[in-house]
C-alpha cells in the first residue's frame, strides 16, 4: 500500500512539469476501507458476532439460557427477586437469585456459580425460611451466524441448602440453547433441558422445553413472552406443568440492564400460581 502510494507521488511530481501541459494527473485511487474487525471467538466470521449487546448475554428472568456467553477477563453478576402465590395455599418469596458468570480464557467458554439464596415460604403450613442448594456450571458457544446461533451448558447442585429448601441430593441439568433474529426488531430463542431430580428419597428426570419471544424497542428497551413446560414437575409420575413469562427489560448504559417480570402457571394438576419479580444484571 505504501510503495504504491509513493510512487505515485513521485510521478506526479518529477515529470509532472511536462506532463502537465498536454494532460492532467489522474487522481490517485482511494485506499480501499479497512477490514472489519474479528470476532474474539470466531475470527473467520469477523464482524458477524451477534454478542456484542447486553441484552443479549443476560439470561435473567427467564427459563430460557441466552446462547452468549460473558466474555473472556469478564464478569456479568444478575440478581433480583420473585414473590410466587399460589391460591390459598401462600406465597413463596425468592431471593436474591444471584448468578455470577466469568468468562474464561479459553473463547466462548463461561464459568457460572449460583450461591445460596434465601426462600421464604408460606405454602401449605407457617411461614418458613430456609437457604437454597449451592451450584456451578459451564456453559458454551458452539457457533453463529449473523441470525442464528446455539450452544449449551450443565450446571450441578450440592445439597448444601438448609430447612426442608435443599433437594437433599445432587441434581444436574443439561441443556441446549439457540436463538434466531426474525428482523431488527423481534428474536426468537428456545432452551431443550434435561433435569436429573431428587427429593433425597427419589430420583426422576424431567424435560424442560421454553421458547421466549422478544422484541427491542427504542432506548435500549425490550418486551419478551415465554412459555415453560415442566414434565414430572412434582416428582416421579406427576403431570407436566406449564408456565408463562412476560417481562420488561431497561439498559442504563453499556453495563447495567434492569427487568421486571409477571409468570403464571395456569396448571390445575400441578398447583396452579402466579408470581412477579424484579432484578438487574451488571457487567463488569
Amino acid at each position: 500500500m505504501i510503495r504504491p502510494l509513493i510512487a505515485t507521488i513521485v510521478l506526479s511530481l518529477v515529470p509532472a512539469v511536462a506532463i502537465a501541459q498536454t494532460t492532467p494527473t489522474p487522481a490517485p485511487s482511494p485506499a480501499p476501507s479497512a477490514p472489519p474487525a474479528p470476532s474474539p471467538w470466531y475470527p473467520a466470521l469477523g464482524n458477524n458476532d451477534p454478542c456484542t449487546s447486553l441484552s443479549a448475554i443476560v439470561t435473567r428472568p427467564t427459563v430460557t439460557n441466552s446462547v452468549c456467553t460473558v466474555r473472556p477477563n469478564h464478569v456479568e453478576i444478575e440478581t433480583g427477586y420473585f414473590n410466587t402465590t399460589s391460591p390459598g395455599a401462600g406465597n413463596t418469596v425468592t431471593y436474591p437469585q444471584t448468578l455470577i458468570r466469568v468468562g474464561t480464557k479459553i473463547p466462548a467458554l463461561e464459568l457460572q456459580v449460583a450461591p445460596p439464596q434465601i426462600v421464604r415460604s408460606s405454602v401449605n403450613g407457617p411461614a418458613t425460611t430456609g437457604v437454597s442448594d449451592v451450584g456451578a456450571g459451564l456453559k458454551y458457544v458452539f457457533g453463529y451466524t449473523p441470525k442464528f446461533n446455539y450452544g449449551g451448558q450443565v450446571f450441578f447442585t450440592a445439597p448444601t441448602g438448609t430447612n426442608g429448601v435443599s433437594a437433599n441430593g445432587s441434581t444436574a441439568i443439561y441443556a441446549l440453547n439457540a436463538g434466531y433474529t426474525l428482523s431488527p426488531v423481534f428474536s426468537v430463542a428456545t432452551t431443550l433441558q434435561s433435569q436429573s431430580l431428587t427429593n433425597g428419597a427419589q430420583r426422576w428426570s424431567s424435560f424442560v422445553p421454553s421458547l421466549v419471544v422478544s422484541a427491542s424497542l427504542p432506548n435500549t428497551t425490550g418486551v419478551y413472552a415465554e412459555i415453560t413446560q415442566y414434565s414430572e414437575a412434582n416428582g416421579p409420575g406427576t403431570p407436566t406443568r406449564t408456565q408463562y413469562i412476560y417481562g420488561v427489560y431497561r439498559g442504563i448504559g453499556d453495563r447495567l440492564q434492569i427487568d421486571a417480570s409477571a409468570s403464571v402457571s395456569p396448571t390445575v394438576s400441578t398447583g396452579k400460581y402466579h408470581g412477579v419479580g424484579f432484578g438487574f444484571s451488571y457487567y463488569l
